[in-house]
């Protein structure tokens, strides 16, 4: 059998964490990739192609900060609905809402054949099933669920257009990350690695068609609940 054609992947935010994981295992596989970074210093691009010579060019690092500013929480916790100021809040929507359907929207519109486009989503935004017990995430939980419906609307109107890039939405899991490293007042239960959670993520992306556009789903391939 012919072996299957490569393709081309732009991974936004691959500094470190889930983002740095999907271009690993990309590499690995062979796959073309764009890589996005803050600071696409020579020492920062080379931690992407270690190992993987072979892959000619086996990874460009392009300068992208969908805020212009670091995107990192500040402390070891996040504010509670009692205490969070404007600026946490906007930087909530920024980061996680704004950003990432602006830069999607102008890669739409650069024209380029774009298969599929996935936008890391969380089930703290599901509103079907809302997580009382998230104090302190009430600013991000609405964030993820703002990205939700943007995502569902730039969907439904590619289709409108006859367009045929996939838009999906992700849970990844509860991760073990530098930004997962925050004080919670809850049991998170047991975290996947990246490796882990990206391995389950690039199988439920590759696993999806124009018929599932605008639909949400988990690490695990599962249908996940954004309504």
């Amino acid at each position: 059998m012919p072996a299957s054609p490569k393709k081309t992947w732009l991974i936004v935010g691959a500094s470190r964490g889930i983002g740095h994981e999907f271009v690993r295992q990309l590499l690995i596989r062979g796959e073309k990739v764009y890589a996005t970074v803050r600071d696409p210093s020579r020492e920062h691009q080379s931690s992407f192609w270690t190992g993987h010579e072979d892959v000619d060019p086996p990874c460009t690092a392009l300068s992208c900060d969908v805020l212009n500013e670091q995107s990192l929480l500040v402390g070891d916790k996040m504010p509670s609905i009692d205490d969070p100021s404007y600026g946490d809040f906007a930087f909530h929507l920024h980061s996680n809402t704004i950003g990432p359907i602006i830069c999607a929207q102008k890669l739409i519109s650069a024209g380029i054949d774009i298969g599929a486009i996935t936008f890391i989503s969380s089930d703290s935004g599901s509103a079907q099933h809302f997580r009382p017990f998230e104090d302190g995430f009430a600013a991000y939980a609405a964030s993820k669920a703002a990205l939700n419906q943007m995502a569902r609307h730039l969907a439904a109107e590619l289709e409108r257009k006859g367009a045929e890039t996939v838009i999906l939405l992700l849970h990844p899991g509860e991760v073990m990350t530098d930004m997962a490293k925050i004080e919670v007042a809850w049991d998170m239960g047991d975290q996947l690695t990246p490796k882990e959670s990206v391995s389950g993520c690039l199988k439920t992306i590759e696993s999806k068609g124009q018929v599932d556009s605008g639909t949400f789903w988990t690490w695990e391939n599962k249908v996940g609940e954004h309504g």
